[in-house]
């Protein structure tokens, strides 16, 4: 089961990830593409193992609860995306010492420590 529901979790983190980047140009606060994934597909596996299974059975697996955990990470994740105009599209570096940076970066390892927490929690 593990792997299987760790696949689902791949295949539909990487969907919204590249949908939510080509359509909106939304990678998430931290404005890396990797981390929006990572975030992503982590959600979509915690709520994969916590939700109530709902929905069609794929590989003795329902993914209806993984899609709908990653659609709402995404949509979160979009949401905190600081937006640019089209016309300004430089780049804007924050220093490493600001605090912004440093509870971004506070955040998000709160963040997938918790993840984390919770898929071993969902094994266990």
């Amino acid at each position: 089961m593990f792997f299987v529901d760790l696949l689902f979790a791949l295949m539909i983190g990487l969907l919204l990830s590249v949908l939510f980047a080509l359509l909106f140009d939304a990678r998430g606060p931290w404005d890396i593409f990797w981390v929006f994934l990572l975030i992503v597909v982590l959600g979509s596996w915690v709520g994969g193992l916590w939700l109530v299974p709902i929905g069609p059975v794929l590989f003795e697996v329902a993914w209806i609860p993984f899609l709908l955990a990653g659609l709402f990470f995404a949509l979160i994740l979009a949401a905190a995306t600081p937006p640019t105009p089209l016309s300004t599209r430089t780049e804007v570096t924050t220093p490493a010492g600001s605090g912004t940076a440093l509870a971004f970066s506070v955040f998000f390892w709160i963040l997938l420590l918790g993840l984390a927490a919770a898929i071993i929690l969902a094994y266990v």
